[in-house]
């Protein structure tokens, strides 16, 4: 799965994540949640997609022959306070030979539904000269993921997002190993937080009270490989409650990398 974190200096290896093999399958857990990893009080929603796609991703990725690629993922959370705790886990709704399809949810240190959604994947197969294929089993992840390494500033600033026009929800963020996986692409959860950045930042601009995106529709296009990438956003209505448009474009190639629809919510008191 090339989405995953490709060492342990990357951003987000450095969540905080561990996980564990049980009756569910492979499952990621955040405990200690930091301050970093926080917006208004609120767990960002492109943490819960990292731990979500870790989860679902290595339990689709059974096929030694086939690359497994994360094509696309909805999110929903609640906004609520950060709680101590969160605990993600995958039900497979489909396993094709070409896709896959799972069920994520997110749950907290009190057994509530914190977030739900749907991820589905792509499976393609390794071609001639490609490099040789990384066993990464649920046990494996399991070892791996110790939880050891913190962000030490906030998460926007550990990935290097740069506001360029906060009111027009326009972010940029070099394409740098720190935030890359070892197809030396940006992240999947790092397209997230660029994405989940512009919409706040716009929305932000709008709302007379503090807001937090706590839905994303994300479509992984292609791959942002130069750089640096930069969003174009659009507001899908009039107010701040209105869905965000947002496009990843990498200004090397011109080419849109990503397609995002994110809402936003206000931030609790």
């Amino acid at each position: 799965m090339t989405d995953l974190p490709s060492n342990l200096t990357a951003v987000p290896s450095r969540l905080g994540a561990t996980a564990l093999v049980d009756e569910r399958g492979l499952v990621i857990e955040i405990n200690d949640i930091q301050a970093e990893l926080l917006h208004h009080g609120v767990l960002r929603l492109s943490v819960l997609t990292f731990i979500v796609d870790v989860s679902a991703g290595v339990t689709l990725d059974t096929d030694p022959d086939r690359w497994t690629f994360t094509t696309d993922l909805s999110l929903r959370m609640q906004a609520i306070p950060a709680p101590g705790k969160v605990t993600a886990s995958t039900t497979i709704l489909r396993q094709g030979r070409r896709s896959a399809h799972g069920l994520v949810e997110v749950i907290d240190d009190q057994q509530r539904l914190l977030a739900a959604g749907a991820i589905g994947f792509a499976h393609v197969p390794r071609k001639t000269g490609d490099p040789p294929k990384p066993h990464v089993s649920p046990e494996l992840m399991a070892e791996r993921f110790a939880g050891l390494e913190r962000v030490s500033s906030s998460l926007r600033d550990e990935a290097g997002i740069i506001p360029i026009n906060p009111a027009q929800g326009v972010v940029e963020i070099a394409v740098r190993p720190e935030v890359c996986n070892p197809a030396g692409t940006l992240q999947g959860a790092m397209v997230a937080l660029v994405a989940e950045s512009a919409a706040e930042d716009l929305i932000g601009s709008l709302a007379d009270e503090p807001a937090v995106v706590t839905e994303l529709d994300i479509r992984y296009l292609a791959q942002a490989t130069v750089g640096p990438v930069r969003t174009q956003s659009r507001l899908l209505g009039t107010g701040p409650d209105a869905p965000v448009e947002v496009r990843l474009i990498d200004t090397a190639t011109g080419r849109l990398s990503t397609l995002v629809y994110a809402r936003a919510a206000p931030a609790p008191p």
